[in-house]
């Protein structure tokens, strides 16, 4: 009767030591998964604002910097947060009639917040240049069009990858008057001297740069950027507004950017915010920064992009 007791009392005791293994063996388990499901959580999404129709409010233009740059967590306080540090992009009219002094505030104001930037030039930023024949914005932020390419993160990514290219085309077509193609890509000819001009003949048009741009969007997520939209459901106040011979660039454009799947459109001008889909593009209006001749609050619009879903949200600027 002893030895039974003794050989229950052993088999209890190898039965408990055993549970015990299999519950901490279960606990790593559950921690690991735990582990990774906190990773994927906390993976932060690619970010990015814009802005545009400043016409020259400079409290509200440092506001709104001010206000992104907290919001997408951008500057040393935060560097070890994230790694991907946001930026911004500004759809134009950051001026009144687009003097050079207007220009140099609008950059000097964009240097100091510490926010990576892209700008390209709205209707009101070219009018100087345009009134005398002198190229304004290139003396002050250089190109007037621009593309360039970003990671997209995602929550399962295969091993070894990090994400995938986002590319971002920032197109001007801010002057309603004489069109796109006004703004041309200027190439090196090798024959020249460096103090010689370029050939007018070497240069390419901006239509063709962006049919080059927009190619690659077949295979890559897109997203395009301008001052004017080119479509509106019930606004005339687009490109080619008055002019023949630009609404014939706005119509080209639309094929191009549908042909080749640009997934939106992120525009300006019209001083009031709206998302739509016509002609099978898809189109944001960003709200205006200015306080002046404004139809909504002033805004601006911070974007997150993740696993190739677009979430968009206004941000007011308080007085």
């Amino acid at each position: 009767m002893k030895r039974l007791k003794k050989i229950l009392v052993i088999a209890l005791f190898i039965l408990g030591v055993i549970g015990v293994i299999w519950g901490i063996d279960k606990f790593k388990v559950q921690s690991e998964k735990f582990k990774v499901a906190e990773e994927q959580k906390i993976e932060e999404p690619l970010k990015f604002a814009v802005m545009g129709d400043i016409h020259s409010d400079w409290e509200n233009f440092r506001k709104a910097l001010e206000k992104a740059k907290r919001d997408m967590r951008v500057g040393p306080a935060f560097a070890e947060a994230s790694a991907r540090q946001g930026f911004v992009i500004v759809v134009g009219d950051l001026t009144t009639i687009g003097k050079k002094s207007e220009l140099l505030a609008a950059k000097k104001i964009l240097n100091e917040s510490g926010l990576k930037y892209y700008v390209i030039p709205g209707n009101h930023d070219v009018w100087w240049g345009r009134q005398y024949k002198k190229d304004v914005w290139g003396e002050v932020f250089g190109e007037s069009f621009t593309s360039f390419k970003a990671t997209e993160p995602q929550s399962n990514p295969p091993d070894g990858e990090a994400g995938k290219e986002v590319k971002f085309i920032l197109i001007n077509n801010g002057d309603g008057v004489e069109g796109i193609n006004k703004f041309k890509v200027q190439k090196p000819v090798p024959s020249l001297s460096r103090d010689e001009k370029l050939k007018v003949d070497e240069e390419e048009t901006q239509m063709e740069w962006i049919e080059k741009e927009t190619e690659e969007c077949l295979k890559i997520y897109c997203l395009v950027f301008m001052h004017m939209p080119l479509n509106h459901p019930s606004s005339l106040h687009v490109m080619g507004e008055g002019n023949a011979k630009v609404a014939s660039e706005t119509g080209e454009l639309v094929r191009l950017l549908v042909n080749n799947k640009v997934k939106k459109v992120f525009a300006g001008h019209l001083h009031f915010s709206s998302s739509y889909e016509l002609d099978d593009l898809r189109t944001t209006i960003v709200g205006a920064v200015t306080r002046e001749r404004n139809f909504q609050s002033p805004k601006f619009l911070e974007v997150n992009l993740q696993d190739g879903k677009l979430e968009e949200k206004e941000v007011f600027l308080t007085p």
